[in-house]
């Protein structure tokens, strides 16, 4: 039988012989010559050898007994100091936040702590070798061969030359199916292999955020560049074929083609409109709005034509919400919408909305306070896993002819909104989306205000009405002069705000000032249409002014009254909006 002994142990051993040695040469050496001395007699010799040789059997017992039995308890409490210490490293590594296994040389898992278990899903019993907890953590058996195959080598080079093992980035499955992005860090030993899993999947998600927000705010400038300078052309195209369509008969052969043309333009503005959504300065231009009111507007509008059918759920008494009433209706509408094309052969969509009151630490990051939850639930074909993750993408579709920004624009007006939205899918079964939205507690009028768009009747301006345009758009100001002279007007254009200043303060000396003033809101290198307002109503403080911009969602359109204007037109416009826009104001000034 070989065994090996520490150097601690051969010490002990080498002292116990040592002493057995000593003690017994002296014994047999002195006891012999005291002996020889003392007896003649060998009778009596042979009687008192015998007797010495039991004496030194009983002495030598007597001292083994004890030098044995005193390295017995010091292992023993060497042993027990082992266990106590190796007890509290458990009670310890218990408590620790991260998964912490250890296994023998025999690929044997002897421990695992309480955070492994609780990440994972899985028990000692059901991972009981290396072997076992690599087939369930690593299912795919080309990815696990690869993790394996990285592992064995970095375990290799460690045995043979003292290279300390790097971490492993993994994904681990765990046991409900879930995949948790895992750091592991590996420590061997002589007799045992630890190993340290530290879940980053959290940190990772915060990371793929914050990535995710930082594009989003980059399309979000780029998208409003483009959507503007298409906005601006877009007003050339369809302003030209509605002004064209002034000049043909309704049964004239270019009467539908044009028709056609100017329905693809609105189509092309909705399209810009959408990606003004991400558009720094886009934000939303809020007030107290009664959602239901909403909701059933956004049924009607997208429900009218197709075969499927709504059903509402809403609460007594539900808040109003703290909202811009143009941004969250398009936000329905993109809901309605997507549910629809996800039912072709039809089917219900069911629409709940409940008062909602969100505590501090709550798992959708929201201020607390009071909300508006509400649900869209579809029965659909529902969304893959693989695709749910990337539905809020911009240009992120699976549906033939879609542009990817309906849900991305829900999502940026709910986040601008101060809101939350979530979707849960099964495929098969449907989608549902839930939004919540901060409530507005005051009493207030249920009414949706809309300043820009309030009619009057429209009434016929003098032949010759001045009308001053800025823009520093050349085609737009050759299309808007033509498009007012045709009307009636007396149209005179200028392509920036110091010239639209001056040439007001000149009409108004002459005792002429300009019935109205159409100014564009954003003039490159100049001075644009919200200071030159500032300087025209500092000259008249009658002046009648319209805002124009393609620039849709920007504050000053939403709130234009605030900054002293009496109207707003948006980019792109017909013939007719243009023409309807005067006439309500030049109506306005006449019963006033």
């Amino acid at each position: 039988m070989t065994f090996r002994l520490t150097r601690d142990d051969r010490i002990i051993a080498v002292k116990i012989v040592a002493v057995y040695s000593l003690f017994g040469g002296l014994w047999i050496y002195l006891s012999d010559s005291i002996l020889g001395l003392l007896v003649q007699n060998p009778d009596t010799m042979t009687r008192i050898a015998t007797f010495k040789g039991f004496l030194f059997i009983a002495t030598t017992a007597a001292l083994l007994y004890y030098l044995i039995g005193r390295y017995i308890y010091r292992l023993g409490e060497s042993n027990r100091q082992i266990a106590a210490s190796e007890e509290d490293l458990r009670s310890l590594l218990e408590l620790m936040p991260v998964g912490v296994a250890w296994s023998d040389q025999t690929g044997a898992i002897k421990y695992i702590n309480h955070t492994f278990t609780e990440n994972f899903g899985y028990t000692i019993s059901e991972i009981p070798t290396i072997d076992e907890w690599f087939a369930k953590a690593y299912p795919d058996p080309d990815y696990r061969n690869e993790v394996v195959a990285m592992w064995s080598d970095h375990i290799a080079k460690y045995v043979t030359n003292g290279t300390p093992v790097p971490p492993l980035n993994v994904k681990v499955t765990c046991g409900d199916d879930t995949v948790r992005h895992i750091v592991i860090n590996t420590q061997p030993s002589l007799t045992r292999t630890l190993v340290i899993f530290t879940d980053i999947t959290d940190h990772e998600s915060q990371q793929e955020e914050l990535i995710k927000k930082q594009k989003l705010e980059s399309i979000g400038v780029l998208a409003g560049g483009i959507a503007h300078d298409f906005n601006n052309i877009l007003t050339a195209i369809l302003g030209n074929i509605s002004f064209a369509g002034l000049f043909i008969k309704p049964d004239h052969k270019a009467a539908v083609p044009l028709l056609q043309a100017e329905k693809a333009a609105k189509r092309a503005a909705e399209l810009a409109h959408q990606l003004l959504t991400f558009a720094k300065g886009g934000q939303p231009v809020t007030s107290s709005i009664a959602p239901l009111q909403l909701v059933e507007e956004s049924l009607a509008l997208v429900l009218h034509g197709s075969n499927a059918q709504s059903r509402l759920d809403v609460s007594e008494k539900l808040h109003n919400i703290e909202a811009d009433a143009g941004q969250i209706s398009q936000a329905f509408n993109n809901l309605i919408i997507n549910a629809i094309q996800a039912m072709p052969g039809g089917g219900t969509i069911t629409i709940r909305a409940a008062n909602a009151t969100i505590e501090e630490n709550n798992p959708y990051e929201l201020q607390p306070g009071a909300y508006v939850r509400f649900v869209f639930t579809d029965e659909g074909c529902g969304i893959p896993a693989i695709n749910l993750k990337n539905i809020f993408d911009p240009y992120f579709t699976t549906k033939s002819g879609g542009s990817g920004l309906g849900l991305a624009s829900v999502q940026s007006i709910i986040k601008k909104h101060g809101g939350y939205i979530g979707v849960r899918s099964t495929v098969g079964r449907g989608t549902t989306f839930e939004l919540l939205l901060p409530a507005c507690i005051e009493s207030v009028p249920d009414e949706i205000p809309n300043p820009a768009q309030t009619r009057v009747n429209s009434v016929d301006s003098k032949p010759g009405t001045p009308v001053l345009v800025m823009d520093d758009e050349e085609m737009i100001l050759e299309l808007v002069e033509a498009m007012l002279e045709e009307l009636g007007y007396k149209a005179t254009i200028c392509k920036n705000g110091e010239e639209a200043v001056s040439l007001y303060k000149s009409a108004f000396e002459r005792g002429t000032p300009y019935s109205i003033v159409i100014m564009d809101l954003t003039i490159p290198g100049g001075l644009g249409g919200k200071e030159a307002a500032a300087q025209i109503l500092a000259i008249d403080s009658n002046a009648c002014l319209i805002v124009s911009s393609g620039y849709s969602n920007d504050p000053i359109i939403s709130d234009f009254r605030h900054f002293g204007f009496a109207a707003a037109a948006i980019k792109p416009y017909s013939v007719s909006e243009i023409s309807d826009v005067l006439s309500r104001l030049l109506g306005s000034q006449r019963h006033s």
